[in-house]
């Protein structure tokens, strides 16, 4: 289990600065959308909020999904619920693509990942090229159904429920082979407190 307290030394509890961070789900959190999820925050202004959960694979692949992937390597590229909105619609999260690769305008929320839609191009260069990399180098891409979406000052309101534990964002977790244990790996990271919550399912109180 990884310790350390990086989450008190970094501004995340003022919530103009949640884009590049995670929502890491409070261990009492029943929202069957969310419990034991971590949300990478995309954007937070104003107008609300766009984060995608990490750590929750679904039975399908990229293949399953979309037509005239068969005999590719993208076929096997795992689709992971991004959240209980627009689960029609899918995104990626992918590390530093190729200068000849698609050249859309992704969001970069954390250094080296890359957020957008799965657009055309996108798919068609997971089709074309990206299997024709030797695995070991190949960018690292993530697929999602769906995203998490928050209205104005609609996540405000939750971090003050204490619905969530903030910390920085880290493309390990992001990009884990481990998606059953990224939400515990993410919540001890806040600090030994959070460890102790974790091994324990209590929350001492603070008062």
């Amino acid at each position: 289990m990884s310790g350390g307290t990086e989450g008190d030394t970094h501004p995340t509890d003022d919530p103009e600065k949640l884009a590049g961070c995670f929502l890491v789900s409070e261990i009492a959190l029943g929202d069957p959308n969310f419990r034991n999820t971590v949300v990478l925050m995309i954007t937070h202004d104003d107008k609300g909020a766009f984060g995608l959960v990490v750590n929750r694979p679904s039975p399908f692949t990229l293949g399953d999904v979309i037509d005239g992937l068969d005999g590719t390597a993208a076929a096997s590229i795992p689709v992971f619920v991004g959240g209980p909105v627009q689960q029609e619609v899918l995104f990626v999260l992918h590390s530093a693509l190729p200068s000849d690769g698609p050249q859309g305008e992704p969001d970069e929320p954390i250094e080296g990942v890359f957020s957008e839609p799965a657009t055309r191009p996108l798919v068609d260069y997971l089709k074309e090229d990206w299997g024709s990399i030797p695995e070991d180098e190949r960018p690292e891409v993530r697929v999602f159904a769906g995203y998490s979406g928050w209205g104005p000052g609609q996540v405000e309101g939750e971090l003050k429920a204490e619905t969530w534990v903030v910390i920085p964002a880290k493309r390990e977790i992001v990009f884990t082979h481990d998606a059953a244990g990224a939400w515990a790996d993410a919540f001890a990271r806040k600090g030994p407190l959070y460890q102790i919550i974790l091994q324990t399912g209590f929350k001492p109180s603070m008062n």
